[in-house]
């Protein structure tokens, strides 16, 4: 009876941390590799190329930024709205929030999640996911 209670509450402990992820293990670049879904709205759709080439950088002292190798002018906007931006991580809703203390981290929302040896981001507001590679960062430079 023992032996069954600890095998339900393992299997249980178990499903609930797969996928979870810790603030610390958020920190660095980490470069898009794939859209995995695109969104279902159509005025997210302009996004999509930015998204699709862009590296998020989650700074240890709390600052963001984002950077992408897309001159669309839809993602232009996106630049300039998260530039000095700082992030926090809701760890009980797995939720990233960038923006600023006086707005209430509003400007944008990323659900990180782990699936297998695969890390997702997936955009709160428009439905876009994500597949994304923490790039290492060896003498000042970036490796994938």
């Amino acid at each position: 009876m023992k032996k069954t209670l600890l095998l339900i509450l393992f299997l249980t402990f178990s499903s609930y941390c797969i996928g979870q992820m810790a603030k610390n293990e958020l920190y660095g670049k980490w470069k898009v590799q794939r859209v995995v879904k695109k969104s279902p709205k159509p005025e997210f759709r302009a996004l999509l190329d930015g998204f699709g080439k862009a590296t998020f950088i989650f700074h240890e002292n709390g600052d963001f930024n984002l950077t992408t190798e897309s001159k669309a002018p839809m993602f232009q906007i996106i630049l300039q709205m998260t530039k000095d931006s700082k992030w926090i991580f809701d760890d009980k809703a797995q939720l990233i929030k960038i923006g600023k203390e006086e707005d209430g981290y509003s400007i944008m929302g990323i659900h990180p999640t782990m699936k297998d040896a695969t890390i997702e981001f997936a955009m709160d507001e428009s439905e876009m996911v994500f597949e994304v590679k923490k790039l290492v960062v060896n003498n000042g430079s970036d490796n994938e």
